[in-house]
């Protein structure tokens, strides 16, 4: 045995081994039989030598290098408003809530594309959605009403985060305003 794959071998934990393999010569095919020795031998999982991989800075300066031009690239190809802004109308958001589901584990049913590409709109839109129904969640507190969840939604985010009584305020001033603009005499 080489001195790369006793090293390898002699890890205590994954985040030694991945130390330990970055540091080696060795070829892909002969760290592929090590890892599977090495975790035979310590009782680890592939996860969990995952989870060391993806905290060590080699590769996170590995993954982070050129992930500026990607994001532009993604949001770029997966901007389906045409240049228009999209308004979130009460309808909207209604149609919205019913299309874009949360799963229980906290993430969503359908990618923030696919629901971009449903409400021509584009992505970062649908993420200040989410962020938007995740304070106005946090700020109902479990006594969640699809209705006032709505009020909360048409109200800015900047106005969820400065709390429960700004949104009910802001939401009660949307609503007096649509009720005024509603009776108000025609001009015709």
């Amino acid at each position: 045995m080489t001195k790369a794959e006793v090293a390898i071998l002699a890890a205590e934990d994954p985040a030694e081994y991945i130390d330990a393999s970055l540091r080696s010569r060795l070829s892909p095919k002969d760290k592929a039989k090590l890892a599977r020795l090495w975790m035979n031998r310590t009782g680890y999982t592939r996860e969990e030598i995952l989870y060391a991989r993806n905290r060590h800075p080699y590769w996170r300066r590995e993954k982070m290098e050129g992930s500026a031009a990607r994001t532009r690239e993604r949001l770029a190809a997966h901007d389906y408003s045409k240049g228009k802004p999209v308004r979130w109308t009460r309808r909207r958001i209604e149609a919205y809530l019913d299309y874009d589901l949360l799963l229980k584990d906290g993430g969503y049913e359908k990618k923030d594309w696919e629901v971009a590409r449903h409400f021509g709109t584009s992505i970062p839109s649908i993420q200040y959605m989410r962020r938007k129904i995740r304070k106005a969640r946090a700020l109902l507190a479990g006594r969640i009403v699809r209705e006032k969840l709505i009020d909360y939604l048409l109200c800015a985010e900047s106005v969820l985060s400065q709390g429960a009584l700004a949104a009910q305020r802001a939401a009660a001033a949307k609503k007096t305003a649509a009720a005024e603009r509603k009776n108000a005499p025609s001009r015709a």
